[in-house]
Order: structure tokens, then C-alpha cells, then sequence
């Protein structure tokens, strides 16, 4: 076959090779038809890369101070030795040497063929060049895709409104939590770059950035699950809440057992009329009172931790229990100057634990009254109550300093106090709303909050009638 056919017989096989050791069986099958070798081998950098026949190897000493001359020259040399000759054919790009071949023939090759291997080493160099840069891509996307899927983040990437990239961990929340990635769209529909997304038991952390990749604009998203940051997050707002609950706690009983044991000490050490002992002795049993009510609490906080709170239902006249309610914390009102208003002309017959319901109207009453607003020249708290056949709805409502709207979805969190200035100026332990709402959903029922801060405060109790 002429030489001219072979090479294109060649440049039809070398454009259907996938690796290096492909190519080089292809080149040795057009040399051993120009050059009729015996022995071939491939070599880079005194390594075997390939040889035919196989594991036959040609003596180093027979060529190898003529290496550096020819990656010189880049050109195929020939070599006398004893009764045939040594080929060095050099595979290469530009200047770059890539590899060498290495092979004895009996014949010395003609001007011609020696033009036509410089074409070979040519063609095969570009050819080998494409595919060490093919593995080298290859190789780096394997790398860059292990250290992707190792991260602990979801690494995203949208084009055209569409997923083009997810690494592992990306996949595993979107396979998750689906609704991840309507609210993805959403946020980057209103240009956000940073967002959180709240999830039942879960927190994610997402972030977005624009990139381009030959032009084409791409949305890289960043996904990361910081549900256990948010856990630590609360557990130190719940520490720091329980501290000042304890603080709060021995400063309540501290107050009332101070005066009781001052004004006690009084009347045994000091000669009194009957009309000042039975002052001091009412003082005794108002802060008695009141170490009552924070004991209760306790009490009843315990109960409801360890779910051992019982509710006694029973046939209640709910208008009645407002009134004995207000009775309750009339002597409060009147130090406070606030007006109570309320009117119930027809009774309303629920099924609850009456002294139960009573605790709550007395705690919402009483938080009503301690938040009213000085400023204000009319205090008023009014009670309205309105029912149906299923339901009795209680609304309590004051014109008092009203709750930042930043606190009130955590107004009934066990131990939380509002931090306002006020707040530090009025007695409480932080459990009366909590355990409202306890009993509130022990009855079946609901209890939600509004204020307008400045304005006014509205808490609203539905209850089933039966």
C-alpha cells in the first residue's frame, strides 16, 4: 500500500481513538507497514508507555545520549547499529515534546518516508495533546465534583429557570424539602442574595449569586441546613430566659417575705393600737396573697410540665366567672386608676373547669391592668364576649402600651417577658401566659394576641361550649 494511503488510512483511525494507549496501537500498525520494525516502544521521561511486541524492549544504551538532540530537533533520526538501524520518531506539539518511539528496522528509511513520519509525529502529537488535555479535564471535574459532594452545603446552579448542577448534598434537599425551590425562584425573582427559609423542624440558610459561563448568565445557589446553629441559638436564649426567670422568681418571693417578716416584727416588738395592727395585718395578708399567686404559678408550671394538670369540667355560667374575675382584681384597678368594663346581661353556659377559666381571666385582667398606659388620662380595660351554638369567644382589651410587633409570637413562650423598659418595673415570672394557654388548649380552645404598640392590646379566647 502506498505511503500516501496509509497515512490516510491513519488520520481515519487516530480520529476514532479514546485514550493514549488507543493512539499508539494505531501509529504502530502504520509503522510496521512504512518502516517493517521489529521492535517498537513507546517512551516519556525514561518511562515505558507502550511496546510491541509486548514487554520487548529495546537496550537504552542503544539510543539514549541521542534523546536530547532529537527533542532538539524535533525530527525523526535514524541510527546505524550493527546490521540495522535504531528510529527515534518524536511525538510532539509546537516545541513541546509529549513522547518518543523507539524502534530497530533492518532498512533505512528514504528521504520520503522520513517526511511522511514527521507527519505522523505531527498529527499524532495534536492527537495526544487533545487527549491528555481531555483527561486532564476529565480528572479536574472528577476532583472538583468530589470536593463538591464531600461539602456540607447544597451547591445548586439554575439556567434558564432550570437545574443544570446539584451536587449530592443539593439533590438530598431538594428531594427533602421540594418547597425549597419555589421559594428559591421567588427570592430571585425579587433579586434577594441572602435569605432564610423556616421549615417544620428545619432552618435553611440559602444564598444566590450570579455567574456567567461563556457568556450565558447562570444562578449559583447556595444551600446550607443551620437547624442545629438555631437549636444552639435557642437553647442560650432558653438559658438566658431561665436565668432572669430565676432572678425574677427570688426577687417576687424576696419582696412579699421581706414585708411580711418586717411588718410581723412590728406588731411583736412594738406597742400598737388595735386599729394599726390591723393595718399591718392586712399588709401581712395581701403579700400573703401574692406569695400565693407565685407559688401557684409554680405549681401549676410544674403540673403542666409533667402533664399531671387536671381539668374538672362542669356545667359554668361564663358571665358569672367574669364577674368573680373582676372582683378578683378590683383592689388592683382602683391603684392602677383603671376602669373595668364589662356587661353580661344573659348568662352563657359553657362545659369547663370553672376555677380554671377564672385563672385565666384573672391573668389576662391583671396583665391588662399592670401594662395600662400613666400617660393616658383614661385607663380602661373592656371585656366583650360573643357566642354561638358551638363556641363562646372572650375578648380582652386594653388602651394600655400595647407589645412591639417584633415580641408578640413569643408573648406566650414559658419564662418570656417582653423587653420593654416597662417590664422591668412590674412583678411577674414570665409563666402566666404560658400557662394560659395551656389550660386554653386543655379545653379545646384557642388564645391569640394583637396590639398596636402605644395603642392597645387584644386578647382573644375561644372556647368550645361543650
Amino acid at each position: 500500500m502506498e505511503v500516501q494511503q496509509l497515512l490516510s488510512k491513519y488520520m481515519l483511525e487516530i480520529s476514532k481513538v479514546s485514550d493514549e494507549k488507543s493512539l499508539y496501537i494505531a501509529l504502530s500498525g502504520i509503522l510496521r507497514r512504512i518502516t517493517d520494525y521489529q521492535t517498537l516502544n513507546v517512551i516519556s521521561q525514561s518511562s515505558i508507555l507502550y511496546s510491541e511486541p509486548v514487554n520487548d524492549i529495546i537496550d537504552e544504551a542503544l539510543f539514549m545520549e541521542y534523546l536530547p538532540w532529537v527533542e532538539e530537533r524535533l525530527y525523526p533520526t535514524f541510527l546505524p547499529k550493527d546490521d540495522g538501524y535504531v528510529g527515534l520518531i518524536p511525538i510532539f506539539k509546537g516545541k513541546k515534546l509529549l513522547s518518543t518511539i523507539v524502534l530497530t528496522t533492518s532498512d533505512e528509511p528514504t528521504a520520503e518516508v522520513i517526511d511522511y513520519l514527521q507527519l505522523l509525529s505531527y498529527l499524532s502529537g495534536l492527537t495526544l495533546e487533545n487527549l491528555r488535555l481531555i483527561d486532564f479535564v476529565d480528572k479536574t471535574r472528577e476532583y472538583f465534583e468530589t470536593i463538591l459532594n464531600l461539602s456540607n452545603d447544597g451547591i445548586i446552579v439554575f439556567y434558564q429557570g432550570e437545574i443544570e448542577f446539584s451536587n449530592v448534598k443539593g439533590s438530598e434537599i431538594i428531594e427533602d424539602y421540594p418547597i425549597i425551590l419555589q421559594e428559591i425562584e421567588e427570592k430571585i425573582g425579587d433579586n434577594e442574595t441572602f435569605f432564610e427559609v423556616e421549615l417544620p423542624d428545619t432552618f435553611l440558610s440559602v444564598s444566590t449569586k450570579e455567574i456567567e459561563l461563556q457568556g450565558e448568565p447562570r444562578i449559583l445557589v447556595d444551600v446550607r441546613n443551620i437547624t442545629s446553629e438555631k437549636e444552639v441559638e435557642k437553647l442560650r436564649e432558653v438559658d438566658k430566659i431561665k436565668t432572669n426567670f430565676i432572678a425574677n422568681v427570688s426577687h417576687e418571693l424576696k419582696t412579699p417575705l421581706t414585708a411580711i417578716k418586717a411588718y410581723t416584727e412590728t406588731i411583736m416588738n412594738v406597742p400598737m393600737t388595735q386599729e394599726e395592727i390591723r393595718e399591718f395585718s392586712e399588709t401581712i395578708y395581701n403579700q400573703s396573697l401574692k406569695l400565693e399567686g407565685i407559688l401557684n404559678d409554680l405549681l401549676d408550671f410544674s403540673q403542666l410540665e409533667s402533664h399531671t394538670l387536671k381539668i374538672l369540667k362542669e356545667p359554668t355560667d361564663l358571665c358569672e366567672v367574669v364577674n368573680r374575675s373582676i372582683l378578683t382584681v378590683n383592689h388592683l384597678a382602683v391603684h392602677y386608676d383603671v376602669k373595668i368594663e364589662f356587661d353580661c346581661n344573659n348568662s352563657i353556659e359553657i362545659n369547663c373547669d370553672k376555677k380554671r377559666i377564672e385563672q385565666i381571666m384573672v391573668n389576662l385582667l391583671t396583665n391588662a391592668i399592670k401594662f395600662s398606659d400613666k400617660n393616658k388620662k383614661q385607663k380602661i380595660v373592656r371585656i366583650e364576649m360573643e357566642n354561638d351554638d358551638k363556641t363562646v369567644k372572650i375578648v380582652v382589651e386594653d388602651n394600655g402600651v400595647g407589645i412591639p410587633a417584633d415580641k408578640l409570637d413569643r408573648i406566650f413562650d414559658k419564662f418570656y417577658r417582653a423587653d420593654i423598659e416597662l417590664t422591668y418595673s412590674i412583678p411577674g415570672t414570665g409563666l402566666g401566659l404560658a400557662i394560659v394557654k395551656e389550660i386554653v388548649e386543655m379545653h379545646n380552645g384557642t388564645i391569640t394576641v394583637e396590639s398596636r404598640e402605644g395603642e392597645w392590646t387584644r386578647f382573644i379566647v375561644q372556647l368550645p361550649k361543650s
